[in-house]
């Protein structure tokens, strides 16, 4: 079962390969674009997106578009479209070399105008036009230009966030999602429509998770974009739009009622269309997008959720603060990459090879000499090998004398010892300016790294801000009334449900109130209360208050065990490990090796695994964490400093455990009696900037094990372990599983070395 997420190890690829796939991306993207026709055959749509891009996007979306427009059935027609592509790779191509922004909105609806008018005109110099032919090509000029303009406000939203998108972005969005549908439309497969089955099930979405006013909206968008693209299939405007409309008044009563509603009402509007229309096609056609709807996992469709504040919180004010969150942290990424560039730029200026250094001593100490015509011309290129030769043995003996010097200086210089004294100091003087550079290009690869943390970091706070959902206003009434009953004065409350729909209860009381706080009892009474099982609050006091957060209570627990040897019997190990139980249902083991073994080691794997705990207590994502904690070994003194990272993240409500390694060892898992490892090829913390988890996950039950180890568990091998694991005795304790292992791993080391060992491992169980 080794590498047992193979969808986590897809994202893994996907994220090795972004670029590649994103320019890939564009150029399907392209040819896609270059399909959306309407009104039978006018279709600039092509040429907009390509506008739309920079760089090399812009000419891979070109490329796509050109595709689709050549292997198109209107390829007559569309030789205008393949000549304002040219037109529009040759402005943005002048445009980025000669403007210092060449991504403004502005830019992209002018290459779209400039290039459709062109290449409409010229085509209309050639024909014998009509005053019909003038407004239809003044009309696809406006339309490309305004295409442009949607899909530039689309993708700049995008690469923002939803976070901070606005209700200006969300409009260009959806201008641009019918633009796709109708591109889309024209695929088929097995004689299905793509486009019109995707429509649906955008549809379905938005009425689920925006309720009635966002069904009839992507309803009628969606109507519009699918009529549109065929007049035989003019009727789902209404239809569509009616649809949506009807399964959003039903989207509490869950998604597969609100799915039966608008088959039901397409079907019978499908009984009133003219038989000449393939309506039988159109209605199964929703129905493959009702049962992809339907199939899809709910943790995924939550993510497309339209509303949301916390109740008792301003809806507005948090809109403003994830709008600067996301604000801050995309200027954060902007300064990592400007520095990067930058320290990548200076780096090539300042780096002075010790192979060049011959040339500043030839000209302080040959420049007076009276043979320097002798030397340099007559007999250059003798002069030119003994300075060669003379800096391979610096580099090998790190001076030169009369002993070891090259032989032509010894019988031709004459001045010799002036040679040799100027040639040592100017290859120390190199070395030593070399290793300064090296030590502030570090800190110049630190300082980018913690920038692009704290962008990490804030970009996740914003989308966990941005996924808080409203609750019931009656529940937080009556928790209200219930604290004021107990005489508790609170001075904020907040009743909120998170991503996953578990329910949280927050209250800030004075200080002096918690000496008369039953937290077992208030948890017990706000469980009946809300109708919700929570667990013990989790207490915060802070100067004159105290933060009372209730969760509610997961399906599983976890028992964690853990047993350490030091290598070769020191008070010392080189490991270190911690667990942290998080209330909203998240527990963390993490194990650091730090590089060796003893004193040293142990300084860099406490700091590692200190940092990380601290940072996941918070809230901070794995990722960031990792970014942070890189930063920090590099900088943290002149000696090199890494350690590997092994996160194991348990959801126990699910029982999904999430996999993060960084160089560390295998990890293993006990499901249903079956054992199985998560291997890593990762580089550890410290060692270059830029470094990333490789992140695996799988789900288990109670009763199943996870375990990591670190090197010193697996010196002598993996499949060890996995026997071990598998001859189980049921019901035993872990902590006597782990003291198994490590003492079985240090027995079965017969080579005379000896290494830290550490094994934490982790059993879940039903909750209580």
């Amino acid at each position: 079962m080794t590498g047992v997420a193979a969808m986590d190890k897809l994202r893994q690829v996907v994220k090795s390969n972004r670029t590649i796939l994103e320019l890939a991306g564009a150029a399907v993207s392209g040819f896609v674009m270059a399909n959306s026709f309407i009104l039978g055959g006018i279709a600039p749509f092509g040429v907009s997106f390509a506008a739309a891009l920079t760089g090399r996007y812009a000419h891979c979306a070109a490329l796509g578009a050109l595709l689709g427009y050549v292997f198109s059935s209107h390829l007559l027609t569309n030789i205008k479209y393949i000549a304002a592509l040219l037109f529009v790779v040759i402005i943005k191509w002048v445009a980025e070399n000669r403007l210092e922004k060449s991504n403004t909105p502005a830019l992209c609806v002018g290459s779209a105008f400039g290039a459709m008018l062109v290449s409409s005109a010229v085509i209309l110099l050639t024909m014998d036009f009509t005053l019909y032919d003038v407004l239809v090509s003044v009309a696809e000029v406006f339309l490309a230009s305004g295409s442009a303009y949607f899909f530039a406000r689309t993708l700049s939203a995008g690469e923002a966030g939803l976070a901070s998108a606005t209700k200006s972005d969300i409009s260009c969005a959806i201008v641009s999602g019918a633009v796709v549908l109708m591109g889309l439309s024209g695929f088929r497969i097995g004689g299905l429509s793509v486009g019109r089955i995707l429509a649906v099930l955008v549809i379905l979405v938005c009425a689920r998770y925006g309720g009635e006013s966002a069904g009839a909206i992507a309803g009628i968008t969606a109507g519009i974009a699918i009529g549109l693209a065929g007049k035989d299939f003019s009727y789902v405007v209404s239809a569509y739009a009616f649809g949506g409309l009807i399964a959003g008044v039903f989207h509490h009563a869950g998604r597969l009622i609100s799915a039966s509603a608008f088959v039901v009402v397409n079907a019978l509007a499908a009984l009133f269309v003219s038989r000449t229309v393939d309506v039988y096609t159109a209605v199964f056609e929703i129905f493959v997008a009702s049962a992809i709807f339907m199939a899809v996992p709910k943790s995924v469709l939550k993510r497309f959720r339209l509303t949301g504040t916390a109740a008792g919180a301003d809806g507005s004010t948090q809109a403003m603060l994830n709008g600067k969150l996301g604000g801050i942290s995309r200027v954060l990424q902007d300064i990592s990459s400007t520095t990067h560039a930058v320290s990548e730029r200076l780096g090539k200026l300042e780096n002075r090879s010790v192979d060049r250094l011959h040339t500043a001593v030839a000209d302080k100490v040959c420049r007076h000499c009276g043979n320097r015509t002798t030397c340099w011309q007559f007999h250059y290129n003798d002069t030119m090998e003994a300075m060669s030769e003379g800096v391979r043995l610096l580099k090998k003996d790190g001076s030169l004398n009369r002993e070891n010097a090259p032989k032509y200086f010894v019988r031709s210089c004459c001045k010799m010892d002036m040679l040799l004294g100027e040639l040592n100091t100017a290859f120390r003087d190199s070395v030593s300016r070399e290793g300064v550079q090296r030590k502030v290009s570090q800190v110049r690869s630190v300082v980018t790294d913690q920038f692009d943390g704290m962008a990490m970091m804030l970009n996740s706070i914003s989308k966990e801000l941005c996924a808080v959902t409203v609750l019931d206003p009656a529940k937080y009434q009556r928790v209200r009334e219930y604290l004021q009953k107990q005489n508790f004065q609170q001075e904020l409350l907040l009743c909120y449900s998170d991503e996953f729909e578990r329910m949280r209860v927050e209250v800030t009381l004075p200080t002096y109130q918690l000496a008369r706080l039953d937290k077992t009892q208030m948890a017990l009474e706000l469980s009946d209360l809300l109708e919700t099982d929570f667990d013990l609050p989790r207490v915060t006091v802070l100067d004159k208050s105290a933060e009372l957060c209730f969760h509610e209570k997961a399906a599983l627990t976890i028992e964690v065990g853990t047993y350490q040897i030091a290598c070769g019997g020191a008070k010392i190990c080189g490991d270190a490990y911690d667990y942290i139980r998080e209330q909203n249902g998240k527990a963390h083991l993490i194990l650091s090796d730090g590089m060796g073994s003893g004193g040293g080691a142990a300084v860099d794997a406490s700091m590692a695994s200190g940092l990380i705990t601290r940072l996941l207590s918070v809230g901070i994502g794995h990722e960031a964490a990792l970014k942070m904690v890189n930063s920090a070994l590099l900088i943290k003194s002149g000696e090199e400093s890494l350690a590997t990272i092994d996160v194991c993240s348990v959801d126990l409500f699910t029982g999904k455990v999430d996999f993060y390694k960084a160089g560390a060892a295998p990890s293993y898992i006990l499901r249903s009696g079956r054992s199985g490892c998560v291997q890593s090829t990762s580089l550890p913390a410290g060692i270059l900037r830029g470094v990333s988890f490789e992140h695996s996950s799988v789900t288990l039950r109670a009763g199943d094990i996870v375990l990591l180890v670190s090197d010193g568990v697996i010196a002598t091998g993996v499949e060890w372990v996995l026997s071990e694991l598998e001859h189980l005795s049921a019901g035993q304790d872990i902590q006597r599983i782990c003291e198994k292992l490590a003492m079985t791993a240090k027995m079965r080391r017969e080579d005379g070395r000896e290494d830290d060992i550490t094994v934490v491992a982790a059993m879940l169980k039903k909750g209580i």
